[in-house]
């Protein structure tokens, strides 16, 4: 099997990004959060930004005002895309082509750091990464972590080939919202949890002539090139996926559910 790169990750998110709806249920759960906890304003930093589309809206849409935005995202593609979709956003903004590290310093700290489905990446020992992004919460500033539960498909596809896939990966897909959970609790930080759902979208990915993007999620998902798979393994693959999938108004769906873990200082 061919594990994928990092730059071959980032486009296959593309596919993911474009069926998935899970965000307007994260952007409705964040700006509650900032509603409450900053009535005054905020400075927020915004770990593993991807495109920017998720703060673009947040920025557009908050309901107190941001006095500023810093984003660290270490894809060149993504933070080109960043800067475009923050355009004409008033807010003073740093954007910074980085890895996000234990080590990371900004010379401050902020009142709300989000991590958005960024935890995937921590590796190989996500703790220290979760710590050092709670340390550079300010006093009474508040932490937001979305990160799929064990309910989505993505996990269960992990789970399904777990004895076949190679280990090492450039993300950890079978690292779930209950394992940020874990590393909270073992370190006695106090936190919420609330369970958002989420979907994608699968019936233009079922229709019959899009295999191709049938393929490009399973590499998603499975931090592999679909095209390395077994032939079996890849058909049984597409069978779940299709197995899986529940009948909604907009068709087939898959589970995207997020569990949103909110850390108050």
């Amino acid at each position: 099997m061919q594990c994928i790169t990092f730059d071959r990750y980032i486009e296959a998110f593309r596919v993911l990004e474009k069926y998935s709806v899970e965000y307007p249920f994260m952007l409705d759960h964040l700006l509650d959060v900032a509603e409450e906890c900053f009535p005054g304003g905020l400075s927020m930093l915004d770990i593993g930004a991807g495109t920017g589309k998720f703060a673009k809206s947040f920025l557009e849409r908050c309901r107190v005002p941001v006095h500023g935005y810093t984003a660290i995202e270490p894809s060149k593609d993504h933070v080109t895309q960043i800067h475009e979709n923050l355009d004409g956003i008033p807010a003073e903004k740093e954007i910074i082509c980085e890895y996000f590290t234990p080590e990371t310093g900004f010379g401050r700290t902020f009142d709300l750091v989000l991590l958005s489905h960024c935890t995937y990446c921590f590796m190989p020992d996500p703790e220290p990464y979760l710590l050092h992004a709670l340390e550079l919460v300010t006093d009474h500033g508040t932490a937001v972590i979305y990160h799929g539960s064990p309910t989505n498909f993505c996990y269960i596809l992990n789970l399904l080939w777990r004895d076949l896939l190679p280990p090492g990966r450039v993300t950890n897909p079978t690292f779930t919202s209950w394992n940020v959970r874990d590393i909270l609790e073992k370190n006695d930080v106090p936190h919420e949890v609330t369970y958002l759902p989420g979907a994608l979208q699968a019936e233009e990915l079922f229709r019959e002539g899009n295999e191709h993007l049938l393929d490009e999620l399973i590499t998603f998902s499975l931090m592999v090139e679909s095209g390395s798979l077994p032939k079996k393994v890849l058909e049984r693959t597409k069978e779940m996926l299709r197995e899986l999938a529940c009948t909604s108004r907009q068709g087939p769906v898959l589970n995207l559910g997020v569990d949103a873990i909110v850390v108050r200082r």
